[in-house]
C-alpha cells in the first residue's frame, strides 16, 4: 500500500539537509532580524548564523513553533496566528503577548491557555 503522509507543520522551517530548525526561516516568517532572534533566544548575536544547531536557540525556535501551531489550530490561519502571537496582549498573563511569554520560557502555559480557549473552558 502506498501511503502519502502530510508534511509536518514544522517542515517548512527546517534547515535544508539537517535535523534542526532554521533560524533564518523562522526569523523571516515572524519578521525578526538575526539580531532580534538572538536577543529573544538569549544567545550571542552570531549564534543564529554560526551555530544554528545551538540547543538554547533550537529550544526557543521549537517553543515559538509549538505556540504557533496551537494558535493556528485555534484561528485556522497561520498568518493570523503569528500576528496574534506577536501583538495580542493576554489579560490572563498580565497583558503580555505570547511572544514575550515564550521569551520568558512559558510556552507550556500559553499552549495550555490556548487549548482551554479551544475547548471553551476559558475566555
Amino acid at each position: 500500500m502506498n501511503v502519502v503522509l502530510q508534511s509536518p507543520f514544522t517542515e517548512r522551517f527546517r534547515e535544508p539537509g539537517t535535523p534542526y530548525l532554521s533560524p533564518a526561516r523562522v526569523g523571516e516568517f515572524f519578521g525578526f532580524r538575526v539580531q532580534e532572534l538572538a536577543e529573544r533566544a538569549r544567545v550571542h548575536r552570531n549564534t543564529p548564523t554560526s551555530r544554528p544547531q545551538s540547543p538554547q536557540l533550537q529550544k526557543y525556535l521549537q517553543d515559538m513553533l509549538r505556540v504557533l501551531a496551537a494558535a493556528t489550530e485555534l484561528t485556522g490561519d497561520v498568518e493570523r496566528a503569528a500576528f496574534l502571537l506577536r501583538n495580542e496582549p493576554l489579560r490572563v498573563f498580565g497583558y503580555k503577548t505570547a511572544d514575550i511569554l515564550v521569551q520568558e520560557g512559558r510556552a507550556d502555559a500559553i499552549i495550555a491557555y490556548l487549548e482551554s480557549l479551544a475547548g471553551g473552558a476559558a475566555g
